[in-house]
């Protein structure tokens, strides 16, 4: 009874993360358009302070209480966070955005060797199977692209092993901290860093200058991908391995096509539609452990009780 109420949590977990995929594949199309109007760390900055400003309004009576322990681990999983996304941007500057989508999810084969790494627990050959499938599906997704190492193309590396490296940080607090204190904290910190980096690199006109297309689309960033997402993903990892969470955020690239396609009128190709059955496989495969594990565990015992 007690496996099977793990598993029904681990669903849930998995399930709600596939709903953060949802959000960010999304949140693309929304985030092109904003760019066009806005500096890049000054959205970042706007859209992470404003979540974390929105979360301890809401939330004051637990940030109140919040400890030496929860400062250290929130900032550190919030520098992962906001550095993570720091490389991705200006790596995006000097590479194609059909290439830093790959490359950033490559962090799907970097989080199970990561996450060995630093617990010196194997995640089991189904996560490096899924991760590689899920990879090998992104691939498929940017496809169009000629791959050649760029300076950009190593940037973005970096921002993969910090995506991951945040991934793992989350699975391994995750379950030993309130997930509203570690979300605010780590949003706080990513806002201010990005502010912090815009003040030097950014021009910063006067907020009210920015048209209500710019402020429609941070509304939409901070509620449902940044507040929504990120409480979602830090409550989900307390309940499943850092391995399913990447895996099932790797979709992200797929739902980000699915959205282009609607709203972009962006082709969905073959070569797209089988980088995302990889993408499905990739994850099927870590889903379906426990049922070849339980059939594993329960033909042992039938031939132990055959052969005394």
């Amino acid at each position: 009874m007690e496996k099977l109420a793990e598993r029904k949590k681990t669903i849930l977990a998995d399930v709600s993360l596939l709903v953060v995929a949802v959000f960010w594949g999304s949140n693309f199309v929304i985030m092109k358009e904003a760019l066009a109007l806005i500096q890049p760390f000054t959205y970042l900055g706007l859209r992470f302070s404003a979540a974390a400003l929105l979360m301890a309004a809401f939330f004051w009576r637990k940030i109140r209480r919040v400890t030496r322990a929860d400062l250290l681990t929130g900032s550190l999983v919030g520098f992962f966070l906001i550095a993570g996304f720091g490389f991705q941007t200006i790596g995006l500057l000097y590479t194609t955005p059909a290439k830093s989508g790959f490359i950033t999810g490559t962090s799907v084969v970097i989080v199970p060797f990561l996450y060995y790494l630093v617990t010196r627990v194997s995640p089991g050959w189904f996560s490096f199977a899924g991760g590689i499938l899920a990879a090998g599906g992104l691939f498929l997704l940017s496809s169009s692209e000629t791959f050649g190492l760029e300076f950009g193309d190593v940037l973005t590396f970096v921002c993969a092993f910090l995506f991951a490296a945040h991934i793992v940080s989350l699975g391994i607090y995750a379950p030993r901290r309130d997930p509203i204190v570690l979300t605010t904290i780590q949003l706080a910190l990513a806002g201010a860093a990005a502010f912090a980096v815009a003040l030097f690199t950014e021009p910063l006109p006067g907020m009210l200058t920015h048209p209500p297309a710019i402020w429609a689309a941070i509304l939409y960033a901070v509620l449902f991908c940044t507040i929504g997402a990120f409480v979602t993903q830090t409550a989900a990892q307390r309940f499943t391995p850092p391995t399913h969470t990447v895996l099932i955020l790797s979709l992200e690239a797929v739902f980000a096509g699915l959205f282009s396609y609607l709203f972009w009128n962006e082709l969905f190709t073959i070569p797209k539609m089988a980088g995302a059955l990889l993408i499905f496989a990739g994850i099927a495969v870590t889903e379906l452990r426990p049922y070849f594990e339980t059939r594993a565990e329960r033909r042992l015992a039938e031939f132990e009780g055959h052969h005394p």
